[in-house]
């Protein structure tokens, strides 16, 4: 059902600066610029006009029409895309299905790496299943990163050393491997941003495809790109005259690795180490071509596809160029799928694969065609964009509501891409890896909650998949140090292995996350009938109850004050308090009793009963601290008054007995009033979730509308992370905790009563949304 609330004229702040306009964009066809004339007007023999390309080669589905009360997605949608004119390092766009994605410059391939590196979103190419680890000739184990912290009175092992020889190798391994940078050749030498002029690149949101035209040395050159909807696949057609005189060529080429001795975050690809690693043609036709890669322990294939007359030729070890014949006739299509030979060595044998390519025994002239792979690229999408949620604020008078819509859309593309895959991918997504391209367990709660609220419960099962597979580990984790249930890692890669860090295990607010999760995949469940509801239930139960054990047996119930208590040691989620001494952080303490409360629900639910023991931890569970009318981060640091996290304990957190929302009212407001625009990162969302639930309609707009620079939405929807603006330019947790917070606004939650809560009446915002689902 539409959602449409009529509000009246606004009284609100100056616009937020916006790349387009809030109406339909005209058609690439249409468009008179220099580029698009000389594409439209140039035609090689017996292939269609340059300008047609690209619904002449997708047999792009329809616009959807608007019908009566309905909403025109297709218009929303499509009058967000991308348009690129000028060669911008921040304007990277990005193709993929969540497992995998390739993302590329104004050439619609990879050929300004150096650029967009250093200034701006990396170009490369990544999947949530390849995965390397650097050689352990000392035999180092993860073990020699312990060390021992007083438990209350305990002494338990935590793996903190991360500056140890043993905490430095597994912090860095295994991370994820760079699967190879597909781009041109001009005359034999790299393409630079001189090179090129016209520029009119499109990313069509409604079908996942990206159309670049540009001049390149005064000659037209036109690349579609797509990638496959569920295999780690991409495939472009180039169109050139450059291709029938041989100077344009496309170049395969291979790094060894990451360059993790420069940085964590971002690391630039290593070229410089080509004896470390091995690539062979191993299968070749006239048209088709498999190489096999072997880097130390980790082995992968690649298959090529193309059409017409070219050659493919190994010019340097890891560097291949596809090059074309003057009868070739101008146009090149290349597909190239990368698969997994053989399964990570490291990975433990009770941990499957987090994806499963059949795929991988299929040979390369298998492959589909450029054709195929754009249309399932558009059936795909299609279906994402018209089954799911949706939000139209297009009738709106505030002048924010462009720049808002646009984030939306633009968002929800980018997360599905970067994060809707079976292994939860690095912060940066599927763009760049971060924390040596760990999953950071505390924010997979921020990152997929999303998918629910917006319809794609789908693909929020996708990473719970991996927590399933990753049981066994948690509950043998727990089990060492002496507590029931599972202990999910915080900082982790896909074999389920924690990462040494002096504060990844002192983290716990990660810990609930899975069993939230969960009763979102219920919620969907149960409005769609009984027998859905119970086999939710039953798929997901473990990790429920697992988790719900480890909840309760790790609160810790304190003689002296007859309670029970979290910490320490604990690193509450700012991350800067001392773990020794932190003890009941106040969102920390409302999430762990949101979390028991959940899986005692459960238990109910599948006919188990109420657990005792759960319920004396309900029942006795530390109050958060209050100073001065306000809560406190940390009942530990009562003059930390500056702070906060405390505000997510209402907000992130839906109402809960241990929270008065009078008192939570006070301290966001005191917090909000202090410093409007700091709502950046994913406090965005999390100050706006807050402001929704507290019925501060105001303040959620104006949170989510921030233009301060640190809240700045690049052309194509990624945000930097303002804390390491360079080495996280597409921070999806941004995004991800922003769609959460609009999804709030617009689709509301179980307590209240109003349909799109987080607008404020009066105000010059007229909000139509379908097909989102509430909080609870």
């Amino acid at each position: 059902m539409t959602k449409h609330l009529r509000l009246s004229t606004p009284n609100t702040p100056s616009a937020l600066s916006a790349p387009a306009p809030l109406v339909a964009r005209t058609s690439l066809v249409a468009r008179t610029s220099l580029a698009a004339l000389l594409l439209s007007v140039f035609q090689l023999p017996g292939i269609p006009a340059f300008a047609a390309a690209a619904t002449a080669a997708t047999g792009s589905a329809a616009a959807t029409g608007t019908t009566a009360g309905k909403i025109d997605r297709h218009a929303v949608v499509t009058r967000h895309n991308p348009r690129i004119t000028t060669v911008d390092p921040e304007s990277s766009l990005s193709v993929g299905n969540g497992d995998f994605a390739f993302t590329v410059d104004a050439t619609g391939l990879q050929c300004l790496e150096k650029l967009h590196h250093g200034k701006g979103v990396p170009i490369e190419t990544l999947s949530s299943w390849a995965w390397h680890s650097f050689p352990n000739p000392e035999g180092l184990k993860l073990e020699d990163a312990s060390k021992n912290y007083n438990v209350h009175g305990r002494q338990m092992p935590f793996i903190a050393q991360e500056k140890s020889p043993a905490g430095k190798y597994f912090r860095e391994n295994a991370h994820p491997l760079p699967l190879g940078q597909i781009g041109f050749l001009y005359e034999n030498r790299e393409i630079t941003p001189d090179d090129l002029a016209a520029i009119d690149q499109t990313l069509d949101l409604w079908t996942g495809l990206i159309t670049s035209r540009y001049l390149l040395d005064g000659q037209p050159v036109e690349v579609v790109t797509a990638a496959h909807p569920e295999r780690s696949m991409m495939t472009a057609r180039v169109r050139s005259p450059l291709l029938q005189n041989g100077k344009l060529t496309i170049r395969i080429r291979f790094p060894y690795s990451y360059d993790f001795a420069a940085t964590k975050n971002k690391p630039p690809l290593l070229w410089t180490k080509p004896d470390a690693h091995i690539t062979k043609i191993t299968a070749s036709d006239a048209n088709h071509a498999q190489l096999t890669r072997t880097v130390d322990t980790t082995t992968s294939q690649v298959k090529l596809a193309w059409d017409g007359i070219a050659t493919l030729t190994e010019a340097a070890p890891h560097d291949f160029r596809l090059a074309t014949a003057a009868k070739q006739g101008g146009q090149l299509t290349l597909t190239c799928e990368f698969t997994p030979a053989t399964t990570e060595p490291t990975r433990p044998v009770n941990v499957t694969p987090a994806v499963t390519l059949a795929a991988a025994a299929e040979p390369a002239t298998a492959l589909p065609a450029f054709a195929d792979i754009a249309k399932a690229s558009t059936d795909s999408w299609h279906a994402f964009w018209t089954k799911g949620g949706i939000i139209d604020l297009s009738a709106s008078t505030d002048p924010r509501a462009t720049e808002l819509e646009r984030r939306v859309i633009q968002s929800l593309y980018v997360v599905r891409v970067n994060y809707a895959g079976h292994f939860p991918p690095s912060e940066c997504g599927l763009v760049t890896p971060t924390w040596f391209g760990k999953h950071n367990s505390e924010v997979y709660f921020i990152h997929s909650a999303q998918f629910y609220q917006w319809g794609h419960t789908d693909l929020l099962e996708n990473g719970l998949s991996w927590y399933q597979q990753v049981l066994p580990l948690a509950k043998a984790d727990a089990a060492e140090k002496g507590y029931k249930g599972a202990c999910w890692p915080k900082m982790v890669g896909p074999d389920g292995r924690p990462t040494p860090g002096g504060i990844n295990p002192f983290i716990i607010w990660n810990q609930p996350n899975p069993i939230y999760l969960c009763e979102l995949v219920y919620r969907d469940a149960a409005a769609k009938s009984p027998a859905a509801a119970r086999a939710a239930l039953e798929k997901y139960k473990n990790i429920v109850l697992e988790s719900g054990d480890y909840l309760s047996t790790y609160a810790f119930y304190d003689d002296a004050t007859k309670r029970y208590i979290l910490g320490p040691p604990l690193k509450a989620s700012s991350e800067s308090s001392d773990e020794n001494h932190t003890q009941n952080p106040t969102f920390e303490l409302a999430l762990w009793w949101w979390g028991l409360h959940v899986a005692q629900q459960w238990r109910e639910r599948l006919g188990l009963g109420p657990d005792a023991h759960w319920a004396d931890v309900l029942s006795k569970l530390s109050k958060p601290t209050i100073v001065n009318g306000r809560y406190i981060e940390i009942e530990t640091e009562p003059q930390n008054t500056g702070a906060t996290s405390q505000i997510y304990a209402l907000g992130y957190v839906p109402q809960t007995p241990l929270i008065d929302p009078d008192i939570m009212r006070a301290t966001f407001e005191a917090i909000h009033n202090r410093n409007p625009k700091r709502w950046n990162s994913w406090a965005m969302g999390q100050g706006a979730l807050t402001a929704t639930r507290l019925g501060n309609a105001q303040a959620a707009v104006d949170i989510v509308t921030n233009d301060a620079p640190s809240a700045r939405f690049m052309p194509q929807g990624y945000i930097r992370r303002p804390k390491e603006p360079g080495g996280c330019p597409a921070y999806m947790p941004f995004n991800a905790s922003f769609l959460s917070a609009v999804a709030m606004m617009a689709g509301g939650y179980d307590t209240d009563a109003d349909a799109t809560p987080g607008f404020p009446k009066n105000a010059g915002w007229t909000v139509r949304a379908e097909g989102i689902n509430p909080m609870p």
